[in-house]
């Protein structure tokens, strides 16, 4: 809270030099800012959307800004634009780009606690994947948030909600992957459906690369038959500073059964926790168990396009996945807990998601020894995407060149 109201009011303090700024520079509609993970990766829909910039919007300049020196070193050394958050170079860019995008903020991830620099910009909010659990403002913990936000029941909220693009619908946009999505993101995110774009979400084009990811050449290299498995829950507690989730010591977990199995039937189970949570397991139970270690370059979409089969629970994941028309396992294993704790469902999670379903992990041995998964059809699919094709980003860039008149 201390260091809120610092942020708060250094805003407040330096808002008239940025107008002043603003006034006499103006922004440049075809300079684009982007970002991710709170600028601290580099993966997800704005770095697929920031590779499309770059390789076909020749006009536009493109600069991703970052805070870490990993990701920094990285792009340098394939010669993309990038620039350090705390710069001087980053704050001229802050000042005078047109346009900023990141996947769990439109202006956290590029601008940082630097959102007082962000006057009179217009914003993509990417989102980080398409909801099922409540998300943004309808979570429990930001309802009298959301409230406030809505009724602006003082001069003051008027004044911030009109000046900063992250919480002003006329400066902030977003996307879907369908229509069926579009009531849940206005609703968590406070954006009129007329600014939410059905295009696809950016990273989506990824699955329809034939580049294959080196990681999972290897594994295939080991294991030339076997069908993969990755596995990617949710996080629960670990964003609010609560534990990390630990599947495998609870829910029935049975190492020496689950190892049989992967080996009797040609499994490899790659097990890939939730940003927030690191690593669901220290161990890695056999060679055909292996846990996928997270870092700031790791793109998952590179991954998951190369696997037979996803297991996930309450995760957006399952949403992308399923463009590859191939099998999903569900595991709400603490679907009771997990909605009454932590976060509700816009819908009935168990009735609306037609993928086979595993509440502990004998039922997960069962599905796998019997080979019960089965993939979504098509028509099934296009419930939750109208495009099911890699033309996303060119889409969603069309879209942003008509708001920026370019």
């Amino acid at each position: 809270m201390v260091r809120q109201f610092f942020i708060l009011s250094a805003g407040i303090l330096l808002f008239p030099f940025v107008f002043l700024l603003y006034i006499l520079i103006g922004r440049k509609k075809k300079l684009w800012i982007f970002g991710s993970w709170r600028g601290q990766k580099y993966s997800d829909n704005s770095k697929a959307l920031f590779e499309y910039v770059l390789q076909n919007e020749k006009d536009i300049k493109a600069v991703w800004i970052t805070k870490n020196k990993t990701v920094y070193h990285e792009l340098k050394s394939k010669q993309f634009p990038v620039v350090m958050n705390h710069s001087p170079k980053a704050v001229y860019y802050m000042l005078r780009a047109g346009f900023s995008t990141g996947s769990l903020s439109a202006t956290t991830d590029t601008f940082g606690s630097k959102w007082f620099l962000a006057y009179k910009i217009t914003c993509l909010y990417l989102t980080h994947g398409m909801p099922s659990k409540y998300a943004g403002y309808d979570e429990p913990k930001l309802a009298h948030k959301k409230k406030l936000i809505t009724e602006k029941k003082s001069i003051g909220l008027k004044l911030y909600f009109s000046v900063f693009p992250q919480k002003n619908p006329r400066n902030l946009y977003s996307v879907s992957t369908s229509d069926f999505f579009v009531p849940f993101l206005e609703s968590a995110l406070l954006i009129p459906s007329n600014r939410i774009f059905v295009t696809g979400t950016p990273r989506l084009d990824t699955l329809f690369s034939t580049k294959k990811n080196d990681y999972i050449t290897d594994i295939r290299k080991k294991f030339p038959t076997a069908k993969i498995i990755i596995y990617m829950p949710t996080f629960r507690a670990s964003f609010d500073g609560g534990p990390s989730f630990k599947p495998f010591g609870q829910f029935g977990f049975n190492a020496e059964k689950f190892i049989r199995i992967l080996e009797k039937h040609d499994y490899v189970f790659l097990n890939k926790g939730h940003f927030w949570d690191g690593r669901l397991s220290e161990r890695e139970f056999s060679e055909r168990f292996i846990n996928v270690i997270d870092n700031p370059l790791l793109d998952v979409y590179d991954l998951i396009k190369d696997t037979d089969i996803l297991m996930t629970d309450y995760s957006s994941i399952y949403f992308d996945f399923l463009p590859l028309l191939k099998p999903v396992i569900l595991t709400p294993f603490d679907f009771d807990s997990y909605t009454q704790n932590y976060r509700g469902q816009y819908y009935d999670y168990r009735q609306e998601l037609p993928s086979i379903k595993a509440f502990n992990w004998n039922e997960v041995c069962d599905i796998l020894e019997k080979k019960s998964y089965f993939p979504l059809t098509k028509a099934q699919t296009l419930k939750y995407h109208k495009y099911i094709d890699g033309n996303s980003s060119a889409r969603l860039t069309e879209e942003i060149r008509k708001i920026l008149s370019i």
